[in-house]
């Protein structure tokens, strides 16, 4: 009987031995679904994901200082810790980062801190930019006042994320549309644009306020009412509305499109010609009521 019980025992274990499909060595490679796996990890069959986890880490060459292309790819997400050497000294920032290339409003790019050496900016200007077709979205940034060190490497880990690929170079006309929503520069603020045209302010879009003050520092246009002010004859006015055909001062259509307007100088103007065009009522008035009192004389005198 004890010799019936082994061979049962030998039958059942040979019997499962017979459909084990997963290898898990000590050493070598693992299989699951197969017993003869050809890599580290090898899954025979589909797999099943409730997250992914993505560590990765690249070191890529930095020629000279400028623009640096830390990652590109169709969507950028995760967190990338930046450490490179500047005057023989590790420089380490770390970036939180979510960019989709058809969704400018998605971008989000969080500096946790940047770097300086000797009080001097050497890592700056963390952004997106993106190719001509919104194809391929880049995440960049500057490098200046570097005194050595080559290379960069980039550690990326994130949640849930599209893989990048590292470094590389820009496209020849990157597109930066809707990828800086603030910017000061060397104290000039622009919205929706890095170019301000010179001015202090710049939005590149639509504004709304519920209130907005234009302070000018001089010539309000107060002195019109004043005894000495010379007001223009209206016929010399017309004159000039013929041969221009806009008001004197006023600007024309082709120069507020090629310059735009000014608010300020706008509202200073327009109301220099309604105090202009007060006056020239209150002459008119004067003018009528004389007239009239004639009028009234002569009637008196036909009686």
């Amino acid at each position: 009987m004890k010799h019936l019980h082994l061979i049962t025992l030998v039958l059942l274990f040979t019997a499962f031995s017979s459909q084990a499909q997963n290898t898990f060595p000590s050493t070598g490679n693992v299989g699951i679904g197969t017993t003869s796996p050809a890599s580290a990890l090898d899954v025979n069959g589909a797999i099943a994901l409730r997250g992914v986890t993505a560590y990765e880490s690249k070191a890529f060459a930095t020629a000279s200082d400028g623009t640096v292309v830390v990652a590109s790819g169709a969507r950028i997400r995760g967190t990338y810790t930046l450490t490179f050497e500047a005057g023989y000294r590790l420089q380490t920032v770390v970036l939180l980062a979510n960019a989709t290339q058809y969704d400018y409003n998605s971008c989000s790019l969080s500096v946790l801190s940047n770097t300086y050496y000797n009080s001097s900016v050497v890592m700056s200007n963390f952004r997106f930019v993106f190719s001509s077709d919104n194809s391929v979205v880049y995440l960049v940034f500057d490098i200046s006042n570097r005194n050595g060190g080559a290379l960069v490497t980039a550690i990326f880990n994130g949640t849930g994320v599209y893989p990048p690929q590292w470094g590389g170079i820009l496209p020849a006309s990157p597109n930066a549309g809707g990828l800086y929503p603030l910017v000061v520069n060397m104290g000039k603020v622009g919205i929706n644009t890095t170019d301000t045209k010179g001015y202090n302010f710049a939005v590149n879009g639509n504004a709304i306020a519920t209130s907005m003050t234009v302070k000018l520092y001089a010539n309000w246009p107060d002195y019109v009412f004043k005894p000495d002010y010379v007001l223009p004859a209206l016929t010399d006015v017309k004159t000039y509305i013929d041969q221009n055909h806009h008001l004197p001062e006023v600007p024309s259509e082709q120069e507020v499109a090629k310059k735009g307007l000014n608010l300020g100088e706008m509202n200073r103007l327009l109301l220099k010609k309604m105090e202009e065009m007060t006056l020239y009522m209150i002459e008119a008035k004067e003018d009528i009521d004389q007239l009239k009192k004639q009028v009234k004389d002569l009637k008196k005198k036909v009686k």
